[in-house]
């Protein structure tokens, strides 16, 4: 696989096949994860691989706290980030709006209720980081977890990065026995065989065009 078509051909995955992925498959994805670029090559991740009945636990956990604190994810909310990003959230859950609808469903309660048992997936991976280290480090986790997306899926294996389960970090490190005074719960990817029939499966977020992005100077 060229990597343009590695890095174009990507996309998240909300739907998994009951099908395990074996642990060696997953220490090759970790290691690929592990060459990423960081400062000073302080190498600042750690990864907590769940699966089998630690993972059917932890579900049952975050699904318990969600249904205590009911918290829900709306980004334009109190308008703390600019205009443009919200609009951009908008027309994603829009364009998705008809493969959800398809299953008899809303977008709301597809997402949350996806991020709180990761979408099925068989493999959850938690990244994080040593509390003391620096924000700028979180370029270096969001590397790592770019090798690790792309890696799996060089493999014929899906990912879906999920932010919205941190909302209730604290009851995921009480079950997997992390550390909050020492170590920061960043990101959490779900990992499994895409499950191809699935209809969300078949969803592409677009991207806007790139002109828009780019400050050109000296040529």
């Amino acid at each position: 696989m060229e990597i343009s078509e590695a890095l174009r051909g990507r996309k998240t995955i909300r739907g998994f096949l009951e099908k395990a992925v074996p642990q060696s498959v997953i220490r090759e994805i970790l290691i690929d994860a592990h060459w990423a670029p960081s400062s000073s090559n302080q190498q600042p991740w750690h990864f907590h691989v769940v699966t089998g009945s630690a993972l059917n636990a932890l579900c049952e956990k975050i699904q318990e706290a969600h249904r205590l604190k009911q918290t829900s994810y709306d980004p334009s909310k109190g308008k703390t980030i600019p205009a443009e990003y919200v609009d951009r959230t908008k027309k994603l859950f829009k364009q998705i709006r008809p493969f959800i609808s398809s299953m008899e469903g809303d977008n709301k309660s597809f997402i949350e209720s996806g991020s709180f048992r990761f979408y099925g997936a068989p493999v959850v991976i938690f990244i994080t980081m040593h509390a003391s280290l620096p924000k700028s480090r979180y370029m270096d986790i969001g590397m790592a977890a770019q090798n690790l997306m792309l890696s799996a899926h060089g493999r014929g294996l899906g990912t879906c990065p999920i932010a919205l389960t941190l909302y209730y970090a604290d009851t995921i490190n009480a079950c997997l026995g992390i550390d909050a005074e020492s170590q920061e719960t960043l990101l959490c990817l779900a990992l499994g065989h895409p499950d191809n029939e699935f209809p969300v499966n078949r969803f592409r977020s677009c991207r806007d065009d790139i002109d828009s992005f780019i400050t050109w100077a000296g040529f």
